[in-house]
């Protein structure tokens, strides 16, 4: 953890930089009472806009044991973007904003009552919120519960500050946030593998070897910190044995941390990998890098997998490629085997939104929009019925993803004109 009392830079402007503070009392509560998915909203709040009288309208939204099962053990929180009355007058339906989220552990002097803010977590977004699509914006992840309950139980009195920071311009005289975007160190690409001063070597099953240095690793990694520290016999050990993790996968991870990068020409197999062991790891800017070079790679052989893995992990950028892939192809991917694969996958639906039961109507909603032969001899006829008059679909669009489903479904009609105009007559 690290404490939030040093030094800072004065704003040039103060309202380049608007902060807003949600203090949450016996938070230890929540966490017994919200079960994962469910959330507790902050109230509304207005942030300034610059040259104009008309601010912005936003939430925050918060779940205290996890968007999903995969998140249970975190925090998960999203800032969320509300359309104002003067942006719908305007035919505004959008937002582009960067903002930050921070998490505050409170401590009280019980001589003085005066608490203390030790930070937590924070870290820095620039978010499109499209107020008829995806309106907010956050982490799944955020913190973990461990890191506020740190005696690791959630009986625990335990006071938080959430605080909230919009920014109308590039944040450069707001303060640093504890994870920048790049490393603040040199490259040490060089020395990955060499033998020049290194002091460790990992081995693996394949009979591969890399040679590193645990100054480096302990330096740029709680987990290398811990695994290398004096409490465990690797700290001892000239030689590592690797074990829970593929050469390539483990030399990808030591290639970030010696350059900051990601490395070239890796394979999708192998990226998925990397992905699934930054999270693990806490290298969370690491596997943004990953997920950026997964999404670029969504073709007809692997849009299923992406998609897959985005609703596992709850990574709405993979999320939204895989679906955009899935929208611009649907006349190739309709009835493949990937489809199949993806309409086999129950897990997958309720991992999708856990926050409603499987047969909710919007469950049914992404259930529909992968039916292939069902969606080509129903929808069709359901849509021309009611979408036009009723908007039955519309009044329950509240994601980037349900707005998804209804571009693909209406794909799919205007591919069975023929068919739905028989069927009315």
């Amino acid at each position: 953890m690290t404490s939030d009392q040093g030094p800072r830079q004065p704003l040039k402007n103060a309202q380049e930089c608007f902060a807003y503070s949600w203090p949450i009392k016996n938070f230890n509560e929540l966490v017994s009472f919200y079960p994962s998915s469910h959330f507790v909203l902050s109230e509304r709040f207005w942030s300034p806009r610059l040259l104009s009288k008309n601010p912005y309208l936003w939430r925050a939204k918060l779940y205290p044991n996890g968007v999903n099962e995969q998140a249970k053990a975190y925090i998960s929180l999203y800032l969320v973007a509300i359309q104002t009355p003067y942006e719908k007058s305007n035919n505004i339906t959008y937002r582009e904003k960067q903002f930050r989220l921070e998490v505050f552990r409170l401590y009280t002097d019980t001589t003085t009552s005066i608490q203390t803010p030790v930070l937590i977590r924070n870290e820095t977004f620039t978010m499109k919120f499209e107020f008829e699509g995806l309106d907010d914006f956050g982490r799944h992840r955020f913190c973990s519960l461990d890191s506020l309950f740190p005696n690791g139980d959630l009986n625990d009195d335990v006071d938080l500050l959430i605080r909230i920071k919009i920014f109308n311009d590039v944040p450069q005289e707001c303060e640093v946030p504890i994870e920048s975007d790049a490393f603040e160190f040199p490259t040490f690409a060089e020395h990955l593998n060499d033998s020049r001063y290194s002091d460790v070597e990992f081995t693996f099953d394949c009979g591969n070897r890399i040679k590193a240095h645990r100054i480096i690793l302990a330096t740029r990694s709680k987990y290398f910190e811990k695994l290398l520290g004096d409490k465990w016999r690797e700290s001892q050990m000239k030689a590592i044995a690797i074990k829970q993790m593929e050469y390539t996968t483990f030399r990808s991870v030591l290639y970030y941390l010696y350059t900051g990068g990601l490395e070239e020409d890796l394979q999708f197999d192998v990226l998925k990998d990397v992905y699934s062991k930054a999270d693990m790891l806490n290298l969370e800017k690491f596997g943004e890098m990953v997920a950026d070079r997964i999404a670029e790679m969504v073709d007809l052989n692997n849009w299923n997998e992406i998609l897959t893995l985005a609703w596992e992990v709850g990574d709405s950028q993979l999320r939204t490629a895989a679906l955009d892939f899935a929208v611009a192809n649907w006349s190739d991917i309709r009835d493949s085997e990937n489809m199949r694969k993806i309409m086999a996958c129950e897990e997958c639906f309720s991992a999708y939104d856990v926050t409603y039961q499987p047969m909710s109507q919007r469950y049914m909603m992404m259930k529909w929009t992968f039916l292939t032969d069902i969606i080509r001899s129903f929808m069709p006829f359901f849509l021309v019925s009611y979408y036009p008059k009723n908007n039955v679909i519309m009044n329950n669009v509240e994601t980037y993803d349900d707005v998804v489903c209804v571009k693909l479904m209406h794909t799919m009609t205007e591919t069975s004109n023929d068919t739905t105009d028989e069927r009315l007559r």
